[in-house]
This record gives structure tokens, C-alpha cells and sequence, in this order.
């Protein structure tokens, strides 16, 4: 009977294990990235964006680099639209980056956000997800500097009601 029991329970915690493995392999793409389809064409999505990052208080577009060119440029083939805009808060960086316990938060400066095109022609916008990020990092000092740049970026995508979540 004891013997019964302990292989059930070892039996369901692998069960559990392999499930929730499956569980975060499943849910990674929309855990880790957002996606959100643009009411707008192409190059208005760009524009719009680069503008309202530029207008929010702090934030400057740092580049806008067409990966389609890039692409093509290195002998790779035709992807489409594709566009990534390089932005930056110069306070929220010189916050994370001027203690060496949170300089390892640099890889991920400046911050990303990609407008592409699919092959149905829609205008979608991708970025990692930093509410994500911030409540894996909770109670750490880049998570309050985090939360602040999560604020900021809702209000610069406001205009495709954009929101975080953690899914």
C-alpha cells in the first residue's frame, strides 16, 4: 500500500513536470513576444510610431533599420516589409547602466519594435514583453526602472490599444 502510494506520487509529479514543460513550450512565442495587427498601411505604421516615440517626453528614435534592405543587401532572400525601430530613454538607461549589478540589462539597449508585413499583406507591430520581464526581475532594481519604460511604451502604442500582459 505505502509502496503504491510513493510510485503515484513520483508518478504524478513526472506527469506534472512534463506538462508544464509542455505548458511553457506552447505559451513561450506569446509569452515572450507581443503582436498586435495595425489598423494602418505599412509606412504610416513606421511613421506613426517613430513620431509618437519622439514626442513622448524622454524618448528618442535612435535608427530605423530596413531588415528587408539588409537582407537583400548580404545575399539573403526577399522577406518583405520588415522595418525595426531602434529607440532609447537616455534617464531610464543612465538608471539601469550606472550600477554594475544591472549592466547586464545593455543586450537588450536600445529597445526594439518591429513593423513587417505578412504574406496576407497585413501590417503587424512585434515587441518583446516587457511586463514579462518586469515580474520576473520583481524586486530588483531594473524591475521599478522596467515598469516605468512598460508605462511609457503602452502610451507610445496607444494608438493600436495596446496593452501587456503576461499572455
Amino acid at each position: 500500500m505505502k509502496r503504491s502510494f510513493l510510485v503515484g506520487i513520483g508518478f504524478g509529479v513526472v506527469v506534472s513536470l512534463f506538462l508544464l514543460a509542455l505548458f511553457f513550450k506552447c505559451s513561450a512565442e506569446n509569452m515572450l513576444f507581443k503582436q498586435i495587427r495595425s489598423p494602418y498601411d505599412f509606412d504610416k505604421t513606421v511613421s506613426l510610431i517613430v513620431k509618437r516615440i519622439s514626442s513622448t517626453p524622454g524618448w528618442h528614435v535612435v535608427t530605423v533599420i530596413n531588415q528587408e534592405e539588409e537582407i537583400e543587401k548580404y545575399g539573403g532572400p526577399d522577406v518583405g516589409k520588415v522595418k525595426i525601430i531602434k529607440f532609447c530613454n537616455a534617464k531610464y538607461a543612465g538608471e539601469m547602466l550606472s550600477n554594475d549589478r544591472t549592466k547586464f540589462m545593455a543586450v537588450k539597449m536600445p529597445l526594439s519594435i518591429a513593423v513587417y508585413e505578412d504574406s496576407n499583406g497585413e501590417v503587424k507591430i512585434s515587441l518583446m514583453n516587457g511586463y514579462l520581464l518586469t515580474r520576473l526581475l520583481s524586486m530588483t532594481p531594473e524591475s521599478k526602472i522596467m515598469e516605468k519604460v512598460v508605462r511609457d511604451i503602452e502610451k507610445i502604442l496607444g494608438f493600436v490599444h495596446f496593452r501587456y500582459s503576461v499572455f
